[in-house]
This record gives C-alpha cells, sequence and structure tokens, in this order.
C-alpha cells in the first residue's frame, strides 16, 4: 500500500511536491484524498500510475477507477496500462518511471568554479 500512503500524504498534506508515484495502487471508493481533492483550490501534484492487467493482488480495475476519480477531481494523472503483467515490476515500467523522475528534478545551477 506504498502507493496509497503516497497519495495520501501528496493530495492531502504535501500538495506543494512536483509529482507523485503509485505503482500497481489503489484508493478505496471513499478515501479520504477524494474528500479532502473536492475542497481543494491550490494547484496539485501530478501523478504517474502503472498497473499490469493482470494484477490478482490489486485489480487493474482498481487503479483504473483510482485514476478516474481522481482526474475528475483536477489531478493531472497519467496510467501506464501493462499487458498481462501481474503485481510485479517489470524493466519498461522501471524506465518509464526513472524518465518521469528525471523530468520533475530542477535543473541545477552551474558551479561557480566551473
Amino acid at each position: 500500500m506504498g502507493g496509497g500512503m503516497a497519495m495520501h500524504l501528496a493530495f492531502r498534506f504535501h500538495q506543494d511536491l512536483a509529482g507523485v508515484f503509485a505503482l500497481s495502487s489503489f484508493l478505496n471508493k471513499d478515501s479520504a484524498v477524494y474528500q479532502a481533492l473536492k475542497r481543494n483550490e491550490s494547484a496539485l501534484p501530478e501523478l504517474f500510475q502503472c498497473h499490469g492487467t493482470a494484477d490478482e493482488l490489486v485489480l487493474y480495475s482498481w487503479g483504473e477507477e483510482t485514476n478516474k476519480m481522481l482526474k475528475s477531481l483536477g489531478v493531472s494523472t497519467s496510467l501506464h496500462t501493462f499487458p498481462n503483467l501481474n503485481h510485479e515490476l517489470n524493466r519498461t515500467e522501471i524506465e518509464k518511471l526513472k524518465s518521469w523522475i528525471v523530468k520533475k528534478l530542477p535543473v541545477e545551477a552551474p558551479k561557480a568554479n566551473e
């Protein structure tokens, strides 16, 4: 439930983050996150979400429903679907996540001695 916890922290308590990611995760239908977002008027972190369609532990439909609900409440979301992937990681998923994180990192200012 790391992704669920990350979404709670980002969308309820730390909305100043550049983004949050959730892999094979979901929020309950009556999540406090949804209630908080209904009252929200500030900018929200972007959500990067991945989910395998063959996940039997956390159903793909749960992740998809979470993504749709967050999008309807003003969150900029991306849901990356992995056909036939169970509740596990694969190389493509990790590469996509790495690329997304790198884009979110601030540009480093050149050092004065260089």
